[in-house]
């Protein structure tokens, strides 16, 4: 039995965390640590947990907790992760790893320093229809692939309690937020690109909008990459427009594919060769299950298809580039960290390794954003 704490004590912590870790036959929560001691001793009350942890470091001070589930806002998880990895506690952190791409990289040397585990929260790998559409594009019957698109609105509020009007203050600062929806769904849907296609990838244009909501950062978001050395992508988000469903699309030389509703419904997936697959609606709390299994295998040495910090830097890199891109484009979005230099390009074999290449030869000129 693995015995975790969680980070957070609202939010994600309650609406998942909390309730994938209680009914996992691998797992038991021990207790939780918020931004306020109230909030440790509030969650436990809420939860029937024997302990209150005052804070983070009361929290790691505790050795029989075993791993930490991160879902602090995102400009705290690079500073987070490496304080539970100092400490030997494996790691579980919502995405996205960091709200920078050096950050992000700082974050999983940490890692890999202290000899822990470390996995960020991308649960859509662990979707049925997800797995089977990157196992058609191994097996080669699609060929190369030329264009590859993915797609996914979520109108907010998301859930039952948020505040239709806005997000919360962290959200809506390109500081804390590192972007908000390009950070909230996108960085899933980069995820999931790179991994289905296994390419590297190059940030060729963004256009990042608030369309609907009074935010300073972006509520829709478009993101043009070259994959590999011809292959051309297009992830395309929002929680302000309307969409009937998601779609994964993927054209190769010899065939095509497309996947529909994968992340909101019952799932198809249709090919070239006339066939279709379908897939039952899986619920939110199942991927998370599916997830954290995963994780604690690899705690036990089972490699598994959790996303890794090379997984996790190489998305935070992808999203940094958009943000210098797409703020020429909107006028309302600056990055974080000010203009980039260059635009990052992603190896695969590199993600794998927990490191990152670039290649400055395969990137063009970003355009500079004033202060």
């Amino acid at each position: 039995m693995m015995r975790f704490g969680i980070l957070g004590t609202s939010g994600h912590a309650q609406r998942v965390a909390a309730p994938v870790l209680m009914r996992s036959p691998a797992a038991s929560l021990l207790g939780a640590a918020g931004s306020t001691p109230e909030g440790g001793t509030r969650f436990a009350a809420e939860h029937g947990l024997a302990r209150r942890y005052q804070n983070l470091d009361h929290m790691l001070d505790d050795k029989d907790i075993d791993a930490i589930w991160i879902c602090s806002p995102n400009h705290l998880h690079a500073g987070q992760v490496a304080r539970c990895a100092s400490a030997g506690k494996h790691v579980l952190v919502e995405k996205p790893l960091a709200t920078s791409h050096a950050d992000s990289l700082a974050a999983g040397g940490a890692a890999t320093r202290a000899g822990i585990t470390l996995r960020v929260g991308c649960q859509h790998r662990f979707r049925p229809s997800h797995q089977r559409v990157r196992a058609i594009v191994q097996s080669g019957a699609l060929g190369n692939i030329g264009f590859a698109r993915i797609h996914r609105f979520w109108g907010y509020p998301y859930f039952e309690g948020m505040d239709p009007a806005r997000p919360p203050a962290w959200r809506r600062s390109t500081e804390t937020s590192g972007g908000w929806i390009i950070n909230d769904i996108g960085s899933h849907l980069l995820d999931l690109l790179l991994w289905i296609t296994g390419s590297e990838a190059v940030v060729a244009g963004a256009v990042l909008a608030s369309q609907k909501f009074d935010v300073a950062t972006d509520d829709s978001t478009a993101v043009l990459l070259r994959l590999g050395n011809a292959g051309i992508g297009l992830m395309e988000t929002s929680c302000a427009s309307q969409s009937p469903g998601s779609r994964i699309e993927l054209y190769g030389v010899q065939g095509w594919l497309r996947a529909d509703d994968t992340l909101s419904g019952a799932a198809c997936i249709t090919t070239h060769q006339g066939d279709a697959q379908h897939f039952a609606p899986m619920s939110m709390l199942d991927a998370y299950d599916l997830q954290l299994a995963d994780f604690i295998a690899a705690v036990r040495g089972t490699t598994g298809i959790g996303a890794d910090a090379g997984a996790g830097s190489a998305v935070a890199a992808i999203i940094e580039a958009a943000l210098a891109q797409g703020s020429c484009a909107n006028g309302g979005v600056r990055s974080p960290r000010g203009p980039l230099t260059d635009l990052n390009a992603v190896h695969p074999a590199s993600r794998e390794a927990g490191t990152q290449t670039i290649h400055p030869a395969t990137r063009g000129t970003p355009c500079q954003t004033t202060p």
